[in-house]
């Protein structure tokens, strides 16, 4: 028998260190035995969980597409471990979001009734809890990436689980090619793509027939409504408002899921709210740069009614258990990249239609729901079918550079990319490299000495180059804070009601005219002086929480510079020095003055403008 019936419980012998034994150590006598049920086998995938073991135990790769609600997160890494796949290697799962893959981690360990960093962990880069004896191990793209780094041919792992793969995140792209590479070289590793929205066909043709299983059924059905007429995106945070105190006033029981594009909505939409004296409710922020604990509260129970107020953050992989009725303003943020400029903005755009059912599935997860589109239909019809994916809008500088580091490259050893973006992209990307000094410049296929260092780094490679330069040049420690603070969220914050505190309070940090950069560096070495108390960041606008950040990413930076043998300063170095090692990291990026305040790029001829906020001045002389 494949599955077990549901009360049937499963026997194990547990090791000191409270991980499973090994399979050759089960012989040894030892005198505690433990019992335990895994698994909610009230979920619909259960009813097709013989279909997906027996496929992956006869295949090497899967392609789950199972309803939202189904249960497929939480269940298959249990059904999968209870089966025995984790007695050859761990299995992975990659999530795209820190708090998806720590809450997923909590809700399974609860399941399984161990601790998290048992036989279940958690890996996300700035938090985790697992050691060498876990056997599912959730974690981040971006630390799967590392992983695979280190070990090409996955030998530490049986299975790689790919959640809500459809969103296609450019890290979860490259770590699934690379898992495929390491197929093709003999690796015993299996893959599993899972999600409610997937092109089943289409990555089911791309790895030769990959077999497919799908699971129907959502939990409960969710009754749609879609706007009458368009709403401007400027009054979404407005509409949102008074749909959710409209459902609160009209409607018993069930809590209330709303979707907005960022923080700034967020906050707005709650300020909507809260103007029209809402009670009998507890209303939530959930974004990315809420602590853990903040976070957890949405699953905590509340006073009255939850109503949460959330990015896409909620929309694959959470259940929030007790939501009915979700309002979806149709609205993400997100990345977008330009070639020629070699810009990156954020910017706010329409969710396409598979994200758009998704965030609709959220109301079915527990009991029967609604969701309110505060789009019209002809628009939800008119969106995209899919999101498109993150490598197709995004500088692949970094890419490049960690396929050469692995030995790979695409005139030579390639990998398979589901999507490729346009030859142009590539071209810009080993351009960039090349200038950086990154490329061997006898066989540009490979990486330079340099370029081998700069992989190493957990950063872009501008940063990188900056801060490598920067050891050189005595200038180390200082890089690095430059780096972490470009690679972390925004330091400073600025709420609607408090604006010229606010900038009365970044004014007094700006000390230098020649960067904007040195001005966030005074920051966080006045932040440390003060021991980067909470209370002080309150004092002066600065999210304590982004300079937890700044503060991990500089000292994992300061580590691996160390680790390949740069000593860093602990002299202060003058400020010109500084800014010729940023500019060591944008050769192709050096503007000069062409007067009444516009700059024109010494190499390209571009022209441009300092933004608003920038307070240079002067001139820094190479």
């Amino acid at each position: 028998m494949l599955f077990p019936s549901p009360n049937r419980k499963f026997n194990f012998m547990m090791s000191e260190r409270g991980g499973e034994l090994p399979p050759q150590e089960q012989s040894k006598p030892v005198e505690q035995r433990v019992e335990r049920e895994i698994g909610n086998r009230e979920l619909p995938i259960w009813e097709k969980m013989p279909e997906v073991v027996e496929t992956l135990r006869n295949n090497n790769r899967l392609i789950l597409v199972s309803e939202t609600g189904s249960g497929k997160t939480t269940q298959v890494p249990q059904a999968l471990w209870a089966e025995g796949f984790a007695e050859r290697g761990k299995i992975f799962v990659v999530e795209n979001r820190v708090a998806v893959a720590v809450e997923i981690a909590k809700r399974v360990a609860e399941e399984m009734k161990v601790r998290v960093g048992q036989e279940v962990g958690y890996l996300t880069g700035p938090e985790k809890k697992s050691d060498r004896d876990s056997r599912i191990v959730f974690m981040t793209s971006g630390v799967f990436k590392n992983i695979i780094r280190d070990d090409p041919k996955m030998e530490q792992a049986s299975v790689v689980l790919f959640d809500e793969f459809d969103e296609r995140y450019l890290l979860s792209d490259i770590g699934l090619a690379l898992v495929e590479k390491a197929q093709d070289q003999g690796s015993e590793v299996k893959f599993g793509l899972m999600s409610a929205t997937l092109n089943a066909q289409k990555f089911s043709d791309h790895f030769g027939g990959a077999p497919i299983v799908e699971v129907k059924g959502r939990p409960y059905p969710v009754e749609v409504h879609f706007s009458s007429e368009r709403v401007d995106p400027r009054r979404m945070p407005e509409k949102a408002a008074e749909l959710a105190v409209s459902i609160h006033q009209e409607h018993q029981g069930g809590d209330v899921l709303i979707f907005m594009p960022g923080k700034q909505e967020i906050n707005a939409t709650i300020d909507e709210m809260m103007k029209q004296k809402i009670t009998g409710a507890t209303i939530l922020p959930l974004h990315s740069e809420l602590s853990p604990q903040e976070r957890h509260r949405i699953f905590e129970e509340q006073l009255g009614r939850k109503i949460i107020v959330s990015t896409n953050i909620a929309e694959r992989g959470l259940t929030i258990d007790g939501v009915r009725y979700v309002i979806d303003s149709g609205l993400v943020r997100m990345n977008e990249y330009d070639p020629v400029a070699d810009t990156t903005k954020l910017v706010v755009t329409s969710t396409a239609q598979d994200s758009l059912r998704q965030r609709q599935g959220r109301a079915g997860r527990t009991q029967p729901g609604e969701c309110y589109f505060l789009i019209t239909q002809d628009e939800f019809n008119r969106r995209s079918a899919s999101t498109k994916p993150e490598i197709m809008r995004t500088s692949l500088r970094e890419v490049v550079l960690q396929i050469k580091a692995m030995g790979y490259s695409r005139e030579g050893d390639p990998i398979r990319l589901i999507d490729s973006p346009e030859k142009q992209n590539w071209k810009t990307a080993k351009n960039q490299l090349r200038l950086l000094g990154a490329l061997n410049p006898e066989e540009e296929t490979k990486l330079s000495e340099f370029g081998q260092k700069l992989a190493e780094l957990s950063c872009d490679p501008r940063e990188g180059t900056m801060l490598l330069r920067g050891c050189e040049m005595g200038c180390g420690r200082e890089m690095a804070i430059v780096a972490a603070i470009r690679i972390s969220r925004r330091l400073f914050y600025r709420p609607q009601a408090e604006v010229e505190q606010a900038d009365a309070a970044r004014k007094q940090f700006e000390t230098s005219n020649l960067s904007d950069l040195l001005n966030l560096v005074n920051v966080y070495e006045q932040a440390e002086r003060a021991n980067f108390d909470s209370k002080w960041c309150r004092d002066n606008y600065v999210s304590w929480l982004a300079l937890r950040e700044v503060r991990q990413n500089y000292s994992q930076l300061m580590e691996q510079v160390k680790r390949l043998g740069y000593k860093v300063n602990k002299d202060k170095p003058a400020p010109e020095i500084l800014c010729q090692a940023i500019a060591k990291g944008f050769p192709d990026k050096v503007f000069e003055s062409a007067g009444r305040g516009w700059y024109k790029n010494k190499a390209t001829n571009e022209r441009a403008i300092l933004g608003r906020e920038s307070r240079v001045t002067g001139n820094c002389k190479r």
